[in-house]
């Protein structure tokens, strides 16, 4: 029975490495790590002489050949994407404008505690030095968490087969 099974599992799983994957590929110069984005994941980008802002899309399709990916329902080559915009976030700025939102909400409810409780020695300032902890931690987390990636000299976009 093993000697049956043996063969068989072995021609199953050279099978399946023999299909391969495709990727699309953001290159940085002088970087030899890539960012790797899949198929039939979501892709926030910006077309090139476009003025309608980012477009959200799933990857369905992708032709290395002719640099190509389909995006919803229609083929957009790889040279007419100028920006992408990854889902994934910056951890610092989301540690540190986190912690000051968490600071100044936790802030701004204890002063409004002791100003409810009539003890008006311990709610000096709290109120708005809470609401600007929290100002700054959003603006934070707005302006540095997105990771952006625009193309052009120092950066590339490819699509790649990786077959076995």
């Amino acid at each position: 029975m093993l000697r049956v099974l043996s063969p068989l599992l072995l021609l199953i799983c050279c099978q399946l490495s023999a299909w391969g994957q495709k990727y699309l590929l953001i290159e940085v110069a002088g970087n030899p790590h890539t960012q790797r984005i899949a198929m039939y994941d979501d892709l926030e980008f910006q077309l090139k002489n476009d003025d309608a802002g980012w477009y959200d899309r799933k990857i369905l399709d992708m032709d290395p050949n002719g640099q190509m990916i389909m995006l919803g329902d229609s083929w957009v080559a790889i040279g007419d994407i100028e920006r992408i915009r990854l889902k994934k976030k910056r951890a610092l700025a989301t540690l540190l404008g986190g912690a000051l939102q968490v600071g100044g909400i936790s802030m701004f409810m204890g002063d409004l505690w002791y100003t409810v409780q009539g003890e008006q020695e311990f709610s000096q300032g709290g109120m708005e030095f809470g609401m600007l902890n929290f100002a700054v931690g959003t603006l934070i987390r707005k302006i540095f968490e997105p990771i952006v990636y625009k193309f052009g000299k120092h950066r590339r976009l490819r699509v790649v087969d990786l077959t076995f």
